[in-house]
């Protein structure tokens, strides 16, 4: 595992989706657990790090996109670590009452049609049901997960997309609000994947007002130092 702080690392050579690990007094938390293929990895790094599966006491989800979702219920089945989600329909998804959102395909450009069609659709297929023990929304403070942790709302890539923020840190676990290039640049979200690009935008706006100095995403590397002057540049590109 890669260190980014005391406390917090991140899962390294996964082939698709961030794992994030916080230690606690009494164990470990996940946020995320990539796609279904990633438990051994996870495992693994989980192990050679002194610990053992059984220490992992919760997993929070920024949203439920396969990607993110794929290694619950395994892990659920190796842990029996308690699920937070977001209430506004991500809960639902976890719990298999519901299908993921997809964008409108007549909506999307030829190229983002075409990955939408050949990649996103089959995955977005991808079913999942186990409880969910904790439903969140803006606002809850974790202590138990990480002192001073805080849930924001991060809406627009998928209903009820949420990220986690150590504010007293600067910290924010922002799942897909954006994404990261090899180039260390900032995406959007991945639009072929993204219901209502216009929210998720707002998402991006509000997450650049937060003052970040570390941004763990779910996909590319943590931006570490000064994320902020970078966010509200990227932020205010968006039209």
């Amino acid at each position: 595992m890669k260190l980014i702080m005391d406390g917090i690392s991140c899962i390294e050579g996964l082939r698709l989706g961030n794992v994030y690990v916080l230690e606690a007094s009494d164990g470990l938390t996940l946020v995320d657990t990539s796609t279904p293929t990633a438990f051994p990895k996870i495992e693994k790094d989980i192990l050679r790090s002194g610990y053992q599966l059984g220490d992992i006491k919760r997993i929070l989800l920024t949203h439920a996109h396969w990607d993110h979702y794929g290694s619950l219920a395994a892990l659920i089945q190796a842990t029996g670590a308690k699920v937070y989600a977001h209430h506004r329909y991500e809960s639902a998804v976890i719990r298999g009452e519901k299908k993921p959102l997809h964008p409108n395909p007549a909506q999307l450009g030829g190229f983002d049609r075409l990955v939408y069609t050949a990649w996103v659709r089959p995955h977005l297929r991808n079913n999942v049901s186990v409880p969910v023990d904790y439903e969140l929304k803006e606002g809850d403070t974790l202590d138990e997960v990480f002192p001073g942790l805080v849930v924001v709302d991060e809406p627009g890539h998928s209903p009820g997309q949420c990220g986690f923020w150590l504010p007293e840190q600067r910290l924010l676990l922002g799942g897909d609000v954006m994404m990261r290039a090899p180039s260390g640049r900032f995406l959007l979200p991945m639009v072929a994947a993204t219901p209502d690009l216009d929210e998720a935008k707002r998402s991006i706006r509000k997450v650049a007002e937060l003052n970040v100095d570390i941004l763990c995403l779910g996909h590319g590397k943590p931006y570490r130092g000064n994320a902020a002057s970078a966010l509200k540049n990227f932020a205010s590109q968006l039209v």
